[in-house]
């Protein structure tokens, strides 16, 4: 399990202790390790002996959406990932599967879905309900790590030369970035994409 808040993991952990299956054919579900920190989580998966079946990550640890980098490490290290959110966004649906979630589940699931999902994944299936699967689809594709940045950097007024400046980039590579973003999501202004940025789940309000 990756989460950033300790209570989160224990209340999931406790509640899956006290599901217990009676019949012994079924296999009991335990939490191998857990981890507050992306870093601690990808070291973890370099391990060839501390990989888990599978693994449960919020997608926003930190600073935004690192949870995706988990997915990614998971992906690499041949272990499925079910992604955990409070927040229903079609675009981090589609995050997440992009980078190879086996499954999306909401905190306020049912612990009968958790481990309905777990098992699931464990055996090679999918998490995902066709709803899911559709608002994934149909959602508009998040932008990179760089880009990211750029919109950050905008939501706080900085201009593109000041952009630049901050990330190492020309101002002529800056105003590309969000020539491009006008296009891929519709928007005719700047405050415009930090908006839709921020409703998504992209950046934090007040990143930067």
């Amino acid at each position: 399990m990756v989460d950033d808040h300790p209570a989160i993991s224990a209340a999931i952990e406790g509640a899956l202790r006290a599901e217990e299956p009676d019949d012994p054919a079924v296999r009991p579900i335990r939490v191998a390790w857990a981890a507050r920190r992306v870093p601690d989580a990808l070291e973890r998966l370099r391990e060839p002996s501390a990989r888990p079946d599978v693994v449960l990550t919020d997608i926003q640890l930190e600073s935004g959406i690192d949870g995706l980098e988990v997915v990614s490490a998971a992906r690499d290290a041949g272990v499925p990932s079910i992604v955990l959110t409070s927040f229903d966004r079609s675009s981090l649906m589609r995050a997440a599967f992009d980078r190879g979630a086996s499954g999306f589940l909401h905190k306020t699931a049912d612990v009968s879905d958790f481990l309905a999902a777990v098992r699931r994944v464990a055996d090679g299936g999918t998490a995902f309900s066709a709803a899911m699967l559709d608002a994934a689809r149909s959602a508009p594709r998040p932008p990179s790590e760089r880009e990211s940045q750029v919109i950050a950097l905008i939501q706080h007024g900085a201009t593109g030369d000041e952009i630049g400046l901050r990330l190492g980039i020309s101002s002529r590579t800056v105003e590309s970035h969000v020539r491009r973003l006008f296009d891929r999501y519709g928007v005719v202004s700047r405050a415009e994409l930090a908006v839709l940025a921020v409703h998504e789940g992209w950046i934090e309000a007040g990143s930067g």
